[in-house]
């Protein structure tokens, strides 16, 4: 495990944890909090980073992951972020999804992490631990639908 890592891993599975109760939490309202936070995280790094090398960021994440996680090559990346609709057909009955979410969020934040020196490390664990399902006293801020992006 990488320096920054181990922290990542530890931030990513404590909101999980609060935000979730993921592991009671049905598939597909997982693969919506997992849009939710990734989209979150693309908005608040697109800032520094530019669309471009997040592009090519998450796509390298994804590869990665899904070779651990097949089913994650049904995710797709577009301009405006991740798009889950196949994976949400394929991958959210999967046993290993929770598993895999957590994953790509990790590997997202570590090679975020790793590319600005952690310099966004705050800020971005500060946008994932808004996120949340909709819901009595839910953060809907970063609900990309709520701001009228496409998922």
């Amino acid at each position: 495990m990488l320096p920054g890592e181990a922290d990542h891993a530890a931030y990513v599975k404590a909101w999980l944890d609060r935000a979730a109760k993921a592991k009671t939490l049905p598939p597909a309202q997982l693969v919506t909090l997992f849009e939710r936070a990734l989209g979150a995280l693309w908005r608040r790094a697109e800032v520094t980073l530019g669309e471009v090398t997040l592009t090519a960021i998450v796509d390298r994440v994804l590869y990665t992951a899904s070779e651990t996680h097949p089913f994650l090559s049904t995710l797709k990346v577009e301009k405006a972020g991740t798009v889950v609709d196949g994976f949400l057909r394929l991958g959210a009955h999967h046993p290993n999804l929770l598993e895999a979410v957590r994953l790509v969020l990790v590997e997202f934040l570590t090679v975020l992490g790793h590319l600005t020196d952690e310099i966004l490390t705050p800020a971005l664990h500060a946008e994932l631990s808004k996120v949340s399902l909709p819901g009595p006293g839910a953060a809907k801020g970063n609900d990309r639908r709520a701001k009228g992006a496409r998922s």
